[in-house]
């Protein structure tokens, strides 16, 4: 990160120097305005690796230029008015990570693109409603009052300095944010909003505050721009404007840095290059940019050939202890009332009786596929994280209740170390840090403390997503299959852990085909039948075979 940054530096201080040198006037005019395409796309950028990928970020820097341009109308001072635009901007972006929070990835992509589509119809619509113009303006350029009666207003020369000092800036924050602490919780929860919720991470406020801030960096871009054009208009309310960003970041593997370079070079492509190359259209030449752009998009978008081979080897050691005397494992007892699951064709998919769950106990559950197993261990987190399912603990601190997915293993987006410091975020930094480097040569992982988790082995990343869970210190840990897909080292050592932190007084519920495993560390197991459950002891693996 900091290398990037450093070439960032250099590289603004470079263009500040040399592009003057070689640019008339109104071509200054037009790469600033190609420069108010960063923030937007920097937006996108962090968005996106927050799982809200945004398609409105370029109609947040238009409402951004309409409410500063119409309050510098009135007079109120440029640097305020940028402000007060800047916060509508951040103020939207919150708001719509609240309207739509319970919207997956896809369905949040349809409704930016329903926002945008409404305000580009308000402002065609503005001329007859109010009797405003669609396009506010003339506007005041960028300025700054030194005194009552004296105002320094920036010339072509000025307007682009500041567009460059505000789109490096603004592109080296979402840097910077991205891969800081606050960037890991954002990225965590678009990799896994469930597997973030029960590390200690809040989903909403991560979206909350990750809209927040990209609505803020499209914004300071849009009100800045909107003055150094003296124009603010409906333009990234146009379908192909407003595509922009979300495509640069998209193109850019969702970094904020090169997210933003993309769209500064589509911008210059379409308002400088193409002109001067005597493009008259149709299209006209910023569609022919954005058009290309897109197709350089899909092209970075399709999949790479599946590179074949073995994969690679994970040895972990079977027999040494696990580094528990650190972590503070209370666990919960709970009590679970008579379930029943239908099917949206109201065939039954679960039908449970009573079960009475120990405080640090290991309870098993066994069946075969389709009999239930991962429906109830979903029931159990559904109920508690809704607040209908009591969870009993010694200490009385609220209890936290965790499941752990059959699915994938640990956050994509997130290296091996973030993920491990994710789970230990409740210590402070210091303590975080030498826990995870800890459980990072415990898991046999030190080499890959920088790769991300989407690089690991299946093996690895069912290992370290167990020790993230175990590390988190929730009062009550579901494991949904903990030991697929791995070899008898990797299985022993998984089962290790889960009967040390039993031990430890952690509460565990396991789901497993692994019959052998569960009866070793189980003191009850659940046998699942088709809508059919029983409870009996875990004595031995025969008695719990019906």
């Amino acid at each position: 990160m900091k290398r990037n940054l450093a070439l960032l530096a250099a590289a603004a201080v470079a263009a500040a120097f040399v592009v003057p040198m070689f640019a008339s006037d109104p071509t200054l005019d037009r790469i600033a305005q190609a420069l108010a395409f960063a923030g937007p796309a920097a937006a996108a950028a962090i968005a996106s690796a927050a799982g809200r990928p945004l398609l409105s970020a370029a109609a947040l820097a238009a409402l951004a230029g309409y409410v500063s341009g119409a309050l510098a109308l009135r007079g109120v001072p440029v640097p305020l008015s940028v402000l007060t635009g800047t916060a509508a901007g951040a103020a939207t972006g919150a708001g719509t990570a609240v309207l739509l929070q319970r919207l997956d990835a896809p369905a949040f992509v349809l409704a930016t693109l329903l926002m945008t589509i409404a305000g580009g119809a308000l402002v065609q619509a503005l001329p007859g409603i109010t009797g405003a113009q669609a396009g506010l303006g003339p506007l005041p350029g960028v300025s700054v009052p030194l005194s009552a009666q004296r105002t320094a207003v920036f010339t072509p020369l000025g307007d682009f300095h500041v567009l460059l000092a505000i789109a490096t800036l603004g592109t080296a924050a979402a840097v910077a944010l991205l891969h800081g602490r606050v960037g890991r919780e954002w990225r965590a929860v678009g990799s896994d909003r469930v597997r973030a919720a029960t590390t200690h991470v809040n989903p909403l406020l991560a979206e909350v505050s990750v809209l927040a801030i990209a609505g803020a960096l499209a914004a300071l871009s849009g009100a800045v721009g909107a003055h150094v054009a003296r124009v603010a208009t409906g333009q990234g309310f146009a379908l192909d404007v407003a595509a922009l960003p979300l495509l640069a970041a998209l193109a850019a593997a969702r970094e904020p840095l090169a997210a933003a370079i993309v769209a500064v070079a589509t911008g210059v492509l379409g308002t400088v290059l193409l002109p001067a190359a005597g493009w008259r259209g149709p299209p006209d030449a910023m569609s022919l940019a954005i058009g290309i752009l897109a197709l350089a998009t899909l092209l970075t978008l399709l999949p790479s050939p599946a590179r074949r081979g073995a994969e690679p080897a994970y040895a972990i050691d079977r027999a040494r202890p696990w580094p528990l005397d650190s972590l503070r494992l209370e666990g919960g007892a709970l009590e679970l009332a008579p379930m029943q699951v239908r099917a949206p064709n109201n065939d039954v998919l679960l039908d449970a009786p009573q079960v009475t769950v120990a405080a640090g106990s290991v309870v098993g559950i066994v069946g075969p596929n389709g009999s239930g197993k991962t429906t109830l261990l979903g029931e159990i987190e559904r109920l508690w994280r809704r607040g209908r399912l009591h969870v009993e603990t010694n200490s009385g601190r609220a209890a936290v209740v965790a499941l752990l997915p059959q699915e994938g293993g640990g956050f994509a987006t997130c290296s091996v170390l973030e993920t491990l410091l994710l789970a230990a975020r409740h210590r402070n930094a210091r303590d975080a840090l030498s826990v995870a480097d800890t459980w990072l040569q415990r898991l046999n992982l030190q080499a890959h403390a920088h790769a991300l988790c989407a690089e690991l082995s299946a093996a690895q990343r069912r290992t370290l997503d167990l020790a993230r869970a175990v590390l988190a210190e929730p009062q009550v840990l579901l494991c949904d299959e903990p030991l697929a897909g791995l070899d008898d080292d990797q299985r022993a050592a998984c089962v290790a852990l889960l009967k040390a932190a039993s031990n430890a007084g952690l509460t565990v519920v396991v789901a497993e085909h692994d019959r052998e495993a569960v009866s070793d560390i189980a003191s009850s197991v659940v046998e699942l039948q088709r809508a059919d459950t029983h409870l009996v002891p875990a004595v031995s693996a025969s008695q719990v075979t019906r």
